[in-house]
């Protein structure tokens, strides 16, 4: 049999380039943008994840040994003037836990104000492929 017979009753029914060939293409594209948005999405949300468990296991051991080193310094202090200005050395120290209370409050109220936008590559992709895909004017 002929080749070029071959292929004019293959592509019988569909001209090459016609509407159907077109539609496909277009939508194994969209497919195919969705995929790489999609993984994309999901780098981004295990990589914002590691950073904050990160973050929360530092500040907690941050946390543990600053409270060890504050309490022993408050010993320290206590337990040199025992004798003779106990209940002032107990109440100074108080007031210097709450000084630093109060100035760790405030940090970290300051700290959560901030915002960061989370997925930006995600959204910036996402940005271009509407770009891409919306009709352009003459």
């Amino acid at each position: 049999m002929d080749m070029h017979l071959v292929r004019h009753e293959e592509s019988a029914g569909r001209t090459p380039g016609g509407l159907f060939e077109s539609v496909q293409t277009l939508l194994g594209t969209l497919v195919a943008m969705a995929r790489t948005r999609v993984g994309l999405f999901g780098n981004e949300l295990e990589q914002e994840l590691r950073r904050i468990v990160a973050i929360l296991v530092g500040a907690m051991i941050v946390l543990a040994l600053a409270s060890l080193a504050l309490l022993f310094v408050a010993l320290t202090i206590v337990a040199s003037v025992w004798e003779t200005h106990r209940v002032t050395a107990t109440a100074l120290v108080a007031v210097g836990f709450a000084i630093v209370a109060v100035a760790a409050y405030i940090v970290m109220a300051r700290r959560g104000q901030r915002t960061t936008r989370l997925l930006t590559a995600t959204l910036g992709e996402l940005e271009r492929d509407l770009e891409q895909l919306s009709p352009r004017a003459p």
